[in-house]
Protein backbone atom coordinates (compact mmCIF):
# COMPACT_ATOMS: atom_id res chain seq x y z
CA UNK A 1 0.00 0.00 0.00
CA UNK A 2 2.90 2.59 0.81
CA UNK A 3 3.84 2.01 -3.00
CA UNK A 4 0.62 2.71 -4.67
CA UNK A 5 1.24 5.68 -3.03
CA UNK A 6 3.86 7.15 -4.95
CA UNK A 7 2.57 5.75 -8.25
CA UNK A 8 -0.82 7.58 -7.82
CA UNK A 9 0.45 10.78 -7.15
CA UNK A 10 3.14 10.20 -10.27
CA UNK A 11 0.57 9.31 -12.49
CA UNK A 12 -2.05 12.20 -11.01
CA UNK A 13 0.98 14.71 -12.00
CA UNK A 14 1.76 13.30 -15.32
CA UNK A 15 -1.75 13.64 -16.43
CA UNK A 16 -2.13 17.31 -14.86
CA UNK A 17 0.65 18.88 -16.44
CA UNK A 18 -0.32 17.36 -20.40
CA UNK A 19 -3.51 19.02 -19.06
CA UNK A 20 -1.84 22.12 -17.98
CA UNK A 21 -0.08 22.26 -21.54
CA UNK A 22 -2.91 21.46 -23.81
CA UNK A 23 -4.85 23.92 -22.11
CA UNK A 24 -1.37 26.37 -22.25
CA UNK A 25 -1.41 25.48 -25.96
CA UNK A 26 -4.99 25.69 -27.11
CA UNK A 27 -6.45 28.76 -24.50
CA UNK A 28 -4.01 31.04 -23.62
CA UNK A 29 -1.65 31.00 -26.33
CA UNK A 30 -3.28 34.40 -28.91
CA UNK A 31 -2.81 32.66 -32.32
CA UNK A 32 -4.69 29.24 -31.10
CA UNK A 33 -7.35 31.66 -29.52
CA UNK A 34 -7.77 33.26 -33.10
CA UNK A 35 -7.42 29.96 -34.06
CA UNK A 36 -10.58 28.77 -32.12
CA UNK A 37 -12.78 32.29 -32.66
CA UNK A 38 -12.10 31.32 -36.45
CA UNK A 39 -13.28 27.70 -36.20
CA UNK A 40 -16.27 28.46 -34.17
CA UNK A 41 -17.44 31.18 -36.56
CA UNK A 42 -17.25 28.55 -39.09
CA UNK A 43 -18.79 26.32 -37.00
CA UNK A 44 -22.24 28.81 -36.35
CA UNK A 45 -22.01 30.69 -39.42
CA UNK A 46 -24.85 29.45 -41.18
CA UNK A 47 -28.91 30.43 -41.15
CA UNK A 48 -29.73 27.72 -38.86
CA UNK A 49 -31.59 27.49 -35.68
CA UNK A 50 -28.77 28.33 -33.49
CA UNK A 51 -28.68 31.19 -31.06
CA UNK A 52 -25.83 32.83 -32.43
CA UNK A 53 -24.11 35.49 -30.05
CA UNK A 54 -21.44 37.52 -31.92
CA UNK A 55 -19.55 38.74 -29.01
CA UNK A 56 -17.71 35.82 -27.63
CA UNK A 57 -16.64 38.11 -24.48
CA UNK A 58 -20.49 37.46 -22.98
CA UNK A 59 -19.34 33.62 -22.82
CA UNK A 60 -18.31 32.18 -20.04
CA UNK A 61 -14.85 30.77 -19.08
CA UNK A 62 -15.75 27.90 -19.00
CA UNK A 63 -17.33 28.10 -22.12
CA UNK A 64 -14.50 29.65 -23.75
CA UNK A 65 -12.20 26.66 -22.37
CA UNK A 66 -14.58 23.65 -23.57
CA UNK A 67 -14.13 25.30 -27.08
CA UNK A 68 -10.14 25.44 -26.64
CA UNK A 69 -10.59 21.54 -25.62
CA UNK A 70 -12.54 20.88 -28.89
CA UNK A 71 -11.42 18.77 -31.32
CA UNK A 72 -10.16 20.49 -34.42
CA UNK A 73 -12.10 18.54 -37.10
CA UNK A 74 -14.96 20.64 -38.13
CA UNK A 75 -16.59 17.46 -39.50
CA UNK A 76 -15.95 15.97 -35.66
CA UNK A 77 -17.60 19.84 -34.06
CA UNK A 78 -20.27 19.06 -36.64
CA UNK A 79 -21.56 16.07 -35.47
CA UNK A 80 -21.33 17.32 -31.69
CA UNK A 81 -23.39 20.38 -32.83
CA UNK A 82 -25.89 18.55 -34.34
CA UNK A 83 -26.54 15.81 -31.49
CA UNK A 84 -27.09 19.29 -28.91
CA UNK A 85 -29.05 20.51 -31.49
CA UNK A 86 -31.29 17.69 -31.40
CA UNK A 87 -31.87 17.87 -27.66
CA UNK A 88 -32.85 21.38 -27.73
CA UNK A 89 -29.20 23.19 -26.53
CA UNK A 90 -28.21 25.54 -29.60
CA UNK A 91 -26.20 28.50 -28.06
CA UNK A 92 -22.77 28.42 -28.97
CA UNK A 93 -21.49 28.32 -25.66
CA UNK A 94 -23.63 24.79 -25.20
CA UNK A 95 -20.66 23.22 -27.40
CA UNK A 96 -17.84 24.06 -24.75
CA UNK A 97 -19.78 22.71 -21.92
CA UNK A 98 -20.44 19.79 -23.62
CA UNK A 99 -16.55 19.46 -23.69
CA UNK A 100 -16.09 20.45 -20.34
CA UNK A 101 -18.53 18.25 -19.08
CA UNK A 102 -16.89 15.47 -21.11
CA UNK A 103 -13.50 15.83 -19.94
CA UNK A 104 -14.06 16.69 -16.87
CA UNK A 105 -15.56 13.90 -16.52
CA UNK A 106 -12.79 11.80 -17.54
CA UNK A 107 -10.24 14.07 -14.95
CA UNK A 108 -13.12 12.80 -12.37
CA UNK A 109 -13.29 9.62 -13.12
CA UNK A 110 -9.43 8.81 -13.27
CA UNK A 111 -9.23 10.69 -9.98
CA UNK A 112 -12.05 8.29 -8.53
CA UNK A 113 -10.59 5.84 -9.95
CA UNK A 114 -6.98 6.26 -8.26
CA UNK A 115 -8.38 6.65 -5.35
CA UNK A 116 -10.57 3.16 -5.08
CA UNK A 117 -7.32 1.85 -6.41
CA UNK A 118 -5.28 3.06 -3.26
CA UNK A 119 -7.76 1.85 -0.89
CA UNK A 120 -7.13 -1.97 -2.88
CA UNK A 121 -10.95 -2.12 -4.29
CA UNK A 122 -9.93 -1.13 -7.96
CA UNK A 123 -6.84 -2.86 -10.21
CA UNK A 124 -5.24 -0.52 -12.61
CA UNK A 125 -7.33 -1.67 -15.42
CA UNK A 126 -9.99 -1.04 -13.75
CA UNK A 127 -8.94 2.61 -12.99
CA UNK A 128 -8.58 2.63 -16.82
CA UNK A 129 -11.65 1.54 -17.64
CA UNK A 130 -13.03 3.41 -15.04
CA UNK A 131 -12.33 6.85 -16.15
CA UNK A 132 -12.67 6.12 -19.90
CA UNK A 133 -16.51 5.42 -19.03
CA UNK A 134 -16.80 8.90 -18.37
CA UNK A 135 -16.18 9.82 -21.96
CA UNK A 136 -19.45 8.22 -23.29
CA UNK A 137 -21.38 9.74 -20.25
CA UNK A 138 -22.08 13.03 -22.09
CA UNK A 139 -23.53 11.45 -25.07
CA UNK A 140 -25.29 8.65 -23.57
CA UNK A 141 -27.20 11.55 -21.40
CA UNK A 142 -27.28 13.65 -24.47
CA UNK A 143 -29.11 10.38 -26.24
CA UNK A 144 -31.15 10.16 -23.50
CA UNK A 145 -32.51 13.56 -23.32
CA UNK A 146 -33.31 14.11 -27.26
CA UNK A 147 -35.36 11.22 -27.09
CA UNK A 148 -37.38 12.71 -23.88
CA UNK A 149 -37.75 15.78 -25.89
CA UNK A 150 -38.66 14.68 -29.18
CA UNK A 151 -41.30 12.42 -27.19
CA UNK A 152 -42.83 15.11 -25.03
CA UNK A 153 -42.62 17.08 -28.30
CA UNK A 154 -44.72 14.35 -30.82
CA UNK A 155 -47.17 13.89 -27.95
CA UNK A 156 -48.00 17.47 -27.34
CA UNK A 157 -48.52 18.18 -30.88
CA UNK A 158 -52.13 17.36 -32.02
CA UNK A 159 -52.93 19.58 -28.72
CA UNK A 160 -51.35 22.00 -29.97
CA UNK A 161 -52.64 21.59 -33.39
CA UNK A 162 -56.56 21.74 -32.19
CA UNK A 163 -55.75 24.74 -30.42
CA UNK A 164 -54.55 26.48 -33.39
CA UNK A 165 -57.69 25.16 -35.29
CA UNK A 166 -59.88 27.08 -32.73
CA UNK A 167 -58.65 29.90 -32.51
CA UNK A 168 -58.33 30.27 -36.64
CA UNK A 169 -61.92 28.98 -36.91
CA UNK A 170 -62.45 32.36 -34.35
CA UNK A 171 -60.96 34.50 -37.29
CA UNK A 172 -57.50 34.53 -36.47
CA UNK A 173 -54.80 34.05 -39.17
CA UNK A 174 -52.11 31.38 -39.06
CA UNK A 175 -48.90 32.94 -37.32
CA UNK A 176 -51.23 34.83 -34.92
CA UNK A 177 -52.91 31.83 -33.77
CA UNK A 178 -49.64 29.50 -33.01
CA UNK A 179 -48.60 33.13 -31.01
CA UNK A 180 -51.56 32.77 -29.04
CA UNK A 181 -51.47 28.87 -28.45
CA UNK A 182 -47.73 29.43 -27.59
CA UNK A 183 -48.25 31.64 -24.70
CA UNK A 184 -51.63 29.75 -23.22
CA UNK A 185 -50.09 26.12 -23.70
CA UNK A 186 -46.00 27.04 -22.53
CA UNK A 187 -46.57 26.21 -19.09
CA UNK A 188 -47.87 23.04 -20.04
CA UNK A 189 -45.87 21.89 -23.26
CA UNK A 190 -42.99 24.10 -22.96
CA UNK A 191 -40.86 21.65 -25.39
CA UNK A 192 -43.32 21.96 -28.20
CA UNK A 193 -44.00 25.80 -27.57
CA UNK A 194 -40.19 26.82 -27.50
CA UNK A 195 -39.97 24.78 -31.16
CA UNK A 196 -42.97 26.80 -32.79
CA UNK A 197 -41.96 30.00 -30.97
CA UNK A 198 -38.26 29.54 -33.23
CA UNK A 199 -40.44 28.92 -35.99
CA UNK A 200 -42.50 32.55 -34.95
CA UNK A 201 -39.94 34.02 -34.90
CA UNK A 202 -37.78 33.31 -38.37
CA UNK A 203 -40.68 34.42 -39.99
CA UNK A 204 -41.06 37.52 -38.03
CA UNK A 205 -37.32 38.20 -38.97
CA UNK A 206 -37.88 37.46 -42.87
CA UNK A 207 -36.95 34.32 -43.73
CA UNK A 208 -38.69 32.46 -46.40
CA UNK A 209 -41.85 30.48 -44.69
CA UNK A 210 -40.76 27.13 -46.32
CA UNK A 211 -36.92 27.25 -45.11
CA UNK A 212 -38.53 27.86 -41.81
CA UNK A 213 -40.57 25.13 -42.07
CA UNK A 214 -37.92 22.82 -43.13
CA UNK A 215 -35.53 23.96 -40.16
CA UNK A 216 -38.88 22.75 -38.15
CA UNK A 217 -38.39 19.24 -39.04
CA UNK A 218 -34.55 19.11 -39.18
CA UNK A 219 -35.01 20.13 -35.08
CA UNK A 220 -37.54 17.57 -34.84
CA UNK A 221 -37.01 14.82 -36.50
CA UNK A 222 -39.97 12.61 -35.95
CA UNK A 223 -42.47 10.78 -38.60
CA UNK A 224 -45.18 13.64 -37.45
CA UNK A 225 -43.37 16.39 -37.35
CA UNK A 226 -42.47 15.97 -41.00
CA UNK A 227 -45.87 15.01 -42.14
CA UNK A 228 -46.86 18.41 -40.40
CA UNK A 229 -44.43 20.30 -42.38
CA UNK A 230 -45.33 18.62 -45.67
CA UNK A 231 -48.36 19.80 -45.04
CA UNK A 232 -47.79 23.31 -44.20
CA UNK A 233 -45.37 23.12 -47.08
CA UNK A 234 -47.68 21.75 -49.58
CA UNK A 235 -49.85 24.16 -48.34
CA UNK A 236 -47.56 27.44 -48.65
CA UNK A 237 -46.88 26.22 -52.57
CA UNK A 238 -50.82 25.20 -53.35
CA UNK A 239 -52.30 28.27 -51.47
CA UNK A 240 -55.42 25.85 -50.02
CA UNK A 241 -57.22 26.61 -46.90
CA UNK A 242 -54.42 25.85 -43.87
CA UNK A 243 -57.87 25.65 -42.01
CA UNK A 244 -58.17 22.30 -43.28
CA UNK A 245 -55.29 20.80 -43.77
CA UNK A 246 -54.22 20.82 -40.31
CA UNK A 247 -57.89 19.59 -39.22
CA UNK A 248 -56.89 16.52 -41.68
CA UNK A 249 -53.65 16.19 -40.26
CA UNK A 250 -55.10 16.29 -36.35
CA UNK A 251 -57.60 13.65 -37.43
CA UNK A 252 -55.14 11.35 -38.79
CA UNK A 253 -52.69 11.76 -36.21
CA UNK A 254 -55.29 10.57 -33.78
CA UNK A 255 -55.86 7.88 -35.75
CA UNK A 256 -52.36 6.75 -35.74
CA UNK A 257 -52.11 6.90 -31.89
CA UNK A 258 -55.09 4.89 -32.09
CA UNK A 259 -54.17 2.03 -34.32
CA UNK A 260 -50.74 2.25 -32.32
CA UNK A 261 -52.92 1.61 -29.46
CA UNK A 262 -54.81 -1.01 -30.78
CA UNK A 263 -51.63 -2.94 -31.90
CA UNK A 264 -50.04 -2.51 -28.83
CA UNK A 265 -53.17 -3.89 -26.82
CA UNK A 266 -52.88 -7.08 -29.36
CA UNK A 267 -49.55 -7.27 -28.73
CA UNK A 268 -50.03 -7.65 -24.82
CA UNK A 269 -51.49 -11.80 -24.56
CA UNK A 270 -48.21 -12.87 -26.57
CA UNK A 271 -46.23 -10.79 -24.08
CA UNK A 272 -48.18 -11.85 -20.80
CA UNK A 273 -47.68 -15.44 -21.72
CA UNK A 274 -43.97 -14.73 -20.47
CA UNK A 275 -45.39 -14.02 -17.00
CA UNK A 276 -48.29 -16.43 -17.02
CA UNK A 277 -46.36 -19.74 -17.88
CA UNK A 278 -43.82 -19.53 -15.16
CA UNK A 279 -46.14 -17.78 -12.48
CA UNK A 280 -48.95 -19.12 -13.12
CA UNK A 281 -49.24 -22.47 -15.22
CA UNK A 282 -46.30 -24.05 -13.72
CA UNK A 283 -47.18 -24.00 -10.59
CA UNK A 284 -51.09 -25.40 -11.12
CA UNK A 285 -49.30 -28.18 -13.03
CA UNK A 286 -47.23 -28.93 -10.08
CA UNK A 287 -50.21 -29.52 -7.82
CA UNK A 288 -51.73 -31.32 -10.01
CA UNK A 289 -48.34 -33.33 -10.23
CA UNK A 290 -47.83 -33.72 -6.90
CA UNK A 291 -51.51 -35.02 -5.90
CA UNK A 292 -51.17 -37.85 -8.06
CA UNK A 293 -47.11 -38.36 -6.49
CA UNK A 294 -48.81 -38.46 -2.95
CA UNK A 295 -51.41 -41.15 -4.49
CA UNK A 296 -48.89 -43.16 -5.87
CA UNK A 297 -46.79 -42.56 -2.79
CA UNK A 298 -49.81 -44.37 -0.74
CA UNK A 299 -50.30 -46.96 -2.82
CA UNK A 300 -46.58 -48.53 -2.57
CA UNK A 301 -46.43 -47.63 0.77
CA UNK A 302 -49.43 -49.80 1.75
Amino acid sequence: MTVTMPVILGITAIFGLGLGLMIYERFIGRVIRFQTRQRVRRLFSDNDSFHLTTNQSKMSVWSTLGLALSPANLEELAKTREKLHFAGYRQEEHVGRFYIFKYGGVLFGLLSGLYLWHLGLFTPQMTIIFAIAFLFVPDIALKIITHNRLQKVTMALPDFIDLCNVSMTAGLSWLISVKRVIRELKPIHPEICREFAHLFNQIQTGMDRIEAFEHLAQRNPTAEMQYLVNVLIQNERMGSSILTSLNDFSQRIYRMREQTMEEKAGKLSAKMAFIILPFFLLPFMLIIVSEQIVNLMRMLTS
